[in-house]
């Protein structure tokens, strides 16, 4: 169902390459938005790791294939790889707004070749709050392209779904956090006892 996290995908081999090249991580962060946060995700080191990479790149495939758009719009910095990888991996075009418009040169604030009316497809590493990802959304009508979706790799399950919502936005996410947070618990990477305490911190 739209909206929804989708598991075509199979998400064990995925979560536990994310959690063993160190994209997962627990302890005590301080998030973008301020919160504070015994889990992190870091996805900026798939860069690091192509076949990762590779494996992110086709379970989001997997989502999008079931998605009306003609283009990807992946959000710097942590999207803009990602998306990268899913042009490569989908032979889909690949624009991305930028986090402010160029004081020089053309002077965009979307970077890529685009057609006005086009539909785009917001690409995000992962959700919080939903800010960044309505950031993105409003540079890309700005400059006259439709959305409706955005595709994350993990939903944080803290707000942002709901956020997107009210907006009119659909949020479909690989998976969330409570589903990694179980994949990891079963397959002895933490325990009960630290997913409980991270899930209890969060809720």
């Amino acid at each position: 169902m739209a909206g929804e996290t989708m598991p075509p995908v199979d998400l064990e081999p995925l979560a536990l390459s994310l959690f063993d090249i160190g994209a997962v991580r627990l302890g005590q962060f301080v998030l973008h938005s301020g919160r504070r946060s015994p889990i992190y995700f870091d996805l900026r080191l798939l860069v690091s790791y192509p076949a990762v990479l590779r494996q992110v790149a086709a379970a989001y495939a997997l989502v999008l294939r079931r998605l009306q758009f003609d283009i990807l719009a992946a959000y710097p910095y942590a999207g803009l790889p990602i998306g990268t990888a899913i042009a490569l991996e989908m032979n889909i075009p690949l624009i991305y707004p930028r986090k402010t418009a160029k004081s020089y040169g053309t002077g965009k604030q979307v970077e890529g070749v685009w057609q006005v009316g086009q539909r785009a497809v917001v690409i995000e590493d992962l959700i919080t709050s939903g800010d960044s990802i309505l950031q993105a959304i409003a540079a890309l009508k700005a400059a006259s392209l439709q959305v409706e979706d955005a595709v994350v790799l993990i939903d944080r399950e803290q707000s942002g779904r709901e956020m997107l919502a009210q907006a009119g936005y659909n949020l479909h996410a690989i998976i969330s956090m409570r589903q990694m947070l179980g994949i990891l618990e079963r397959h002895n990477r933490i325990t009960a006892s630290k997913m409980a305490e991270v899930l209890a911190l969060l809720t």
